[in-house]
Parts: structure tokens; sequence; C-alpha cells
């Protein structure tokens, strides 16, 4: 069950308050929540995204993307980037900036991302970098495909238990990986995806990036300091992503803790690893 937008912005108070390092992140963090929050309350009963086709069955992404981009989605894009605008740092100011005024390609950046289109060419247009433009369309879309993926978890409840190294939902890759206990499954691994939310099930011994699945290969870092978050580094590729045990700190909100835990990320990087997904911030 996923948290509820009260309980992440609840959670980077608290880590706020006991991480002062990630202060300013964290802060920054909780009003893209609220600002997300407001955005998933008001299209999730909204009949502009019965556009967006659900299927079931076969092993495809159960949510046709392709339809999303239209002229409710744009509106909305643009004016979620002006509220986000308000609080964000001055490199994002600059980016929401070029992306709002006459004649911008915000529509141009929302299909480019829906359609997994390198960003490269639009960044230099617009003198920025890929990282920073990204934000805006991933932070739109993920309240909006968290609406749709609850659709289709509603339509579909064993789509949680598809075994694939993308979510069955969107087709993104995960976030970081959630260990938790359930009735029937002690310590059960599941995957969250980075755009949409959703978990489904992956095995506990196997890198989603490459399946190498030697115990050899994989390797768990963990420090006292974030006893609930683990590098999961795989050896063969060289990726890893972050695992929160839920069974350590049943407090956590994995999807914030993930964030906080920064550094983390920059000792994964000082030891040559490659994040399997960097999160919203690009960390």
């Amino acid at each position: 069950m996923r948290p509820s937008w009260k309980e992440r912005c609840e959670r980077t108070v608290t880590l706020r308050d006991a991480h002062p390092h990630a202060q300013e992140l964290l802060t920054f963090y909780g009003q893209v929540f609220d600002i997300q929050a407001h955005l998933y309350r008001k299209v999730k009963n909204s009949s502009w995204l019965e556009c967006v086709e659900v299927t079931t069955g076969g092993n495809g992404p159960r949510l046709g993307l392709d339809g999303l981009a239209g002229p409710e989605c744009d509106r909305l894009f643009r004016d979620f980037i002006g509220v986000v605008e308000l609080v964000s740092t001055e490199v994002l100011v600059a980016i929401a900036n070029r992306l709002t005024g006459p004649g911008a390609p915000a529509t141009e950046l929302l299909e480019a991302f829906l359609t997994r289109q390198p960003l490269d060419q639009m960044a230099d247009a617009l003198e920025c970098m890929p990282l920073p433009l990204q934000f805006f369309p991933r932070a739109f879309l993920q309240p909006v495909l968290e609406s749709l993926s609850e659709r289709t978890s509603r339509e579909d409840p064993d789509i949680r238990y598809i075994e694939s190294t993308c979510c069955p939902h969107c087709g993104w890759p995960p976030q970081l990986g959630v260990l938790r206990d359930e009735p029937e499954v002690k310590g059960r691994r599941l995957l969250l995806c980075s755009l949409c939310s959703s978990e489904w099930v992956f095995p506990r011994s196997t890198c989603p990036s490459c399946g190498e699945a030697r115990p050899e290969e994989l390797q768990y870092h963990v420090t006292e300091y974030w006893p609930h978050v683990r590098i999961e580094e795989c050896r063969s590729c060289h990726t890893y992503l972050k695992g929160v045990d839920l069974r350590a700190d049943g407090m956590a909100v994995p999807v914030v803790d993930e964030l906080a835990s920064v550094e983390l990320d920059l000792w994964a990087s000082d030891k040559g690893m490659e994040k399997l997904q960097r999160n919203l911030l690009g960390l």
C-alpha cells in the first residue's frame, strides 16, 4: 500500500529535523509534494484521463501513454510549471521561464519525455542541462500516472506479481527496492516505480538491471547512519539501487528516505557505481 501524499510530506519534515545536512533538499521536496498532491486530487476523477488506454494481459506495460499528451494535459503542465517555479532553485526558475513564455516548448518537452526521447538537443536550445530540464515533466507526470496506475491495480490486482525489470503499469525503471513483511511472505522484496510509484514483486537476490543472480556478484552496503537504507550493488553491470527495509524502520516512506540518504549515493558514485535510475532531483 503506497503512502498518502500527507504521509510523504510529513516524512520530509521528520527527516529534515533529524538530518540537518539534507534540510534544504527536503524542504524543497516537501513543497513539491504539496504541489503534486494538489494535482493528484485534481486529476484523480477527471474524465480527461479516459484518453489513456488500459490493456490487460500480455507482458508489456498496461498504460498506453501515447494518448496522454493533449490540450488539457498541456494546460495543466504549463500551470504546474508556474506553481513549481515559485518554490524552485535559481536553476529551475530560469528553465521554467524559458518553458512558459510565448512559443516556449513546454508541449514538446512533455511529448519528448513521454516517448523517452533524449532531451540533450532541447536542453542545448534552452541553455540548460538535461537533468534539471527533465525535472518538470517528471514531477508533473508522477501524480498523474499514480492516479492512472491505481486504476490498473483495481482492474488487474495480480499485476503486482508480474516479474519484470520495468514497471508493469507504465514501463519505467524502478527507483528503489522495498523490503516488507506480508501475511504470506516474510521479507518480500518489491520494486517501486520511478514514475507512477507502483510496486511490484521481484526476486530478492536478482539484479533488476541485468538479471544477475549469483550471490558473489550481488553486494549490500549498510551504514549505521541509515540502518534501514542499503546500497544494493551488482558487480556484473556496476549498477546499484537503494533498498529501504521497512522491517527495520516501519515509519520510513521509501521515496522520501531514498532521497534524504544522499550521502549513500555520493559514496556509491565514488566507488564507481552507476545508479539504475536517478531520483526526481537528479541524484
